[in-house]
């Protein structure tokens, strides 16, 4: 039975006989009998009314009842969905999920909940809370589950829009906006740490900054400008070792930092650099050639120095380079 209801023909007498009407010791049961049915026909169109998915089970989670927005939602009919009928149209990724947390609250007694995405009528999955309480009788026996699913698909949109914002909110924070490469705050942090862990090898810190490029500025603008650093960035990418970190640290002032055992491997590490970003490029149809001035500063081992200090000194070797062309 779906929400049992009293019969509308009225309660049977004992030994099988039809009461009448006119029966005055029947009438207190017969007044009972039409309360009950009055309170049953309000449940149910409250049930209905509901924008929810509104379902009811029996004690062991057997589904009995659900409203006519399930069958809307769903496509299914009342008898397809009743028992376990309600499990095919949850999404193939959630099933195992929903029937064993179905059954771990009918076991225990605690409410149910579960997001899960839930197939429309035409084929489209869209996100369901499904929530479910036990009603229970005077003694505290539950005598059946009455349970709800409600679409918060847009909501999971919006929180995911959220959440994808504040990434890029925080990514912003300690990256650089054009070329995507780590910016000043994130190069400072990451050599601080670098700097002060035990290390067993030295560092090496390259300061680079690209020639002419104020000249390629002027000349072809500043979007071919930004063509030109996004290039760069891009080559100092695939160039970079695994464990080296590349940074723009801001205008054409690039910085590599990576491992080093001596003065000399930090100079080739420095080179390598220099040849990644170096040669021919094609910026807004015009041909240019892109060359590179470096400063390198090695860090032994167990050097104390401030990634402040390391910066600066590499920075002014940068410009003895770049005075020397």
């Amino acid at each position: 039975m779906l929400l049992a209801l009293p019969s509308d023909s009225g309660s049977e007498a004992p030994g099988g006989a039809q009461a009448s009407d006119g029966d005055d010791h029947r009438a207190p049961v017969r007044g009972l009998a039409t309360e009950q049915e009055a309170e049953q026909v309000q449940w149910r169109q409250l049930v209905e009314a509901l924008p929810q998915i509104v379902w009811i089970t029996r004690p062991d989670g057997y589904h009995v009842h659900f409203n006519q927005q399930w069958m809307d939602f769903t496509g299914l009919t009342l008898a397809e969905s009743l028992g376990d009928g309600w499990n095919p149209p949850f999404h193939p990724d959630e099933r195992p999920l929903a029937r064993r947390l179905w059954a771990e609250a009918t076991r225990t007694g605690e409410p149910y909940e579960i997001e899960y995405r839930l197939r429309r009528h035409d084929g489209a999955y869209r996100w369901m809370l499904g929530r479910a309480v036990p009603l229970r009788d005077e003694l505290g026996e539950v005598v059946k589950w009455f349970g709800t699913c409600t679409d918060i698909e847009d909501l999971k949109a919006a929180l995911d829009d959220a959440t994808q914002l504040r990434k890029e909110l925080e990514r912003r924070a300690t990256h650089d906006p054009l070329t995507g490469l780590p910016n000043r705050d994130l190069l400072f942090a990451q050599m601080e740490h670098l700097l002060h862990k035990h290390r067993s090898a030295g560092i090496a810190v390259v300061f680079m900054d690209l020639d002419w490029f104020k000249a390629i500025n002027d000349r072809l603008g500043h979007r071919a400008g930004d063509q030109l650093l996004v290039h760069i960035a891009d080559r100092l990418r695939t160039a970079v070792r695994e464990g080296d970190m590349a940074a723009r640290i801001g205008g054409d002032e690039f910085v590599v930092v990576g491992d080093a055992s001596d003065p000399e491997e930090a100079e080739r590490f420095g080179q390598r650099v220099v040849d990644a970003v170096s040669g021919s490029l094609c910026l807004e149809g015009v041909p240019i050639e892109v060359t590179a001035s470096v400063g390198i500063t090695f860090v032994e081992a167990g050097d104390a120095s401030t990634a402040s200090v390391v910066l600066a000194q590499a920075d002014a070797r940068m410009y003895e380079a770049k005075r020397r062309r």
